[in-house]
């Protein structure tokens, strides 16, 4: 969450930030509560002192009439407190509901108005008719989603075969690149207690993408990047930088999507993401923000896949973001780029929400929080459309092929 001292410093940048992010919070009723507060807590330490005079006079004056002021005084502190108690709950809600500033750089506007920031490599192209990967997926028998379907419901998928290797042999790759600079593979529980969402900033502003486990504090996370920043609240780091990929299956409700892929593994309720996650200091922030970039990248790249990098608009930024790149694979069937790896620097909003702090070589503060896909399952998509041959099979890019055990090429089943 913002600083409530910057919130008052800064009041009219903060309110036309909000706005721009087409966030409603009443700024000004914020800092009313707030002067609120203090004047409530001032009462309350003046109310204590009369208090405390009188005690310390009991014992030239113990009358009851002196008793009697002290009882009164000491009623009037237990309501201020009571009031207090009411009035910090609310600003402190109404904080949270403060969007992060915005970096400069964030073209404003709605979803479309993003900046392309490179294009790299050429589009495939086709002697014949490419075919989606549900379809090449299921000849070669590394997907099914009616059955899928048949046991969960509509946007579940069943990966098979080379599909889940290729998974695994994603991770590993993506893994070997990462671990010289630093990165720890963790593997966290995906379920995370509502603190934890709110850590991440998920809630309260999109409490509906999270299924909910009925009866309990736990939620199934939407990535792992919630549950992580659990894993670190209210400590205060003395090693920095913390970096880990979060190696996790994620769910999302997909509230609102209605319509929107719904065949395929593009939009689903369950998928496999490989998650970069950054604690630093703040003056490091925008070096691994650029790193993690450099990663993402760097995936694409090895496996030949046409992509570009573009700067998201702040209608396509969630609020606890300060800035977000996103790489776009081009999908042939679609006939255009879709999303598949985000980067946000979130500044210190996280940290602030989750008290977690560093004290490092004298310098001490909230750390700065980067939140980077590695890859994510439409990755798999992208690989069976672009590197389909006429035959029906689909030859593996060659970085891959290590990791693969050899296989080099998916062949269509008989059986399929």
């Amino acid at each position: 969450m913002l600083d409530l001292t910057f919130i008052e410093t800064n009041a009219d940048l903060v309110k036309a930030n909000a706005k721009a992010r087409g966030y409603d919070v009443d700024i000004d009723h914020l800092l009313a509560q707030n002067a609120r507060r203090r004047r409530l807590q001032q009462e309350i330490d003046d109310l204590r002192r009369q208090a405390n005079q009188i005690a310390k006079g009991f014992k030239t004056d113990s009358s009851e009439a002196r008793r009697e002021e002290a009882r009164a005084l000491n009623a009037q502190e237990a309501d201020r407190r009571k009031e207090l108690t009411a009035v910090e709950a609310e600003v402190n809600d109404l904080v949270a509901l403060v969007p992060n500033m915005l970096d400069p750089r964030v073209p404003h506007g709605d979803e479309t108005g993003f900046e392309v920031l490179r294009v790299v490599g050429s589009a495939p192209t086709f002697s014949f008719a490419p075919r989606s990967h549900e379809v090449i997926g299921t000849a070669l028998d590394v997907l099914d989603i009616p059955r899928a379907a048949r046991a969960a419901k509509t946007r579940f998928y069943a990966l098979k075969n080379e599909a889940v290797l290729m998974r695994m042999a994603l991770v590993r790759m993506f893994y070997d690149h990462c671990r010289p600079q630093g990165f720890d593979l963790v593997a966290p529980p995906v379920l995370a207690k509502d603190r934890s969402l709110f850590t991440s900033g998920y809630l309260p502003f999109s409490q509906k993408d999270n299924f909910r486990i009925a009866g309990e504090d736990l939620s199934l996370v939407g990535t792992s990047e919630q549950v992580i920043l659990g894993m670190y609240m209210d400590e205060t780091l003395t090693k920095l930088p913390v970096l880990m990929l979060g190696d996790s299956l994620c769910f999302r409700t997909e509230a609102g999507a209605a319509g929107r892929d719904t065949t395929g593994i593009l939009r689903a309720h369950q998928f496999y993401k490989l998650e970069q996650m950054v604690l630093c200091h703040p003056d490091e922030s925008e070096a691994w923000h650029l790193r993690c970039l450099e990663n993402e990248e760097w995936l694409m790249r090895e496996l030949g896949v046409h992509y570009r990098v573009i700067v998201c608009s702040s209608a396509d930024l969630a609020a606890p973001g300060r800035m977000k790149y996103d790489t776009e694979a081009w999908l042939p069937t679609q006939n255009t780029f879709r999303e598949m790896t985000s980067n946000t620097n979130l500044g210190d909003y996280q940290a602030r929400r989750g008290g977690i702090k560093f004290k490092v070589d004298g310098s001490k503060g909230y750390v700065h929080t980067i939140s980077a896909t590695g890859f994510v399952d439409r990755l798999l998509a992208v690989i069976l459309e672009c590197f389909q041959q006429e035959d029906g099979s689909v030859k593996l890019p060659p970085a891959l092929v290590p990791y693969m055990n050899g296989v080099d090429v998916l062949r269509p089943k008989a059986s399929a």
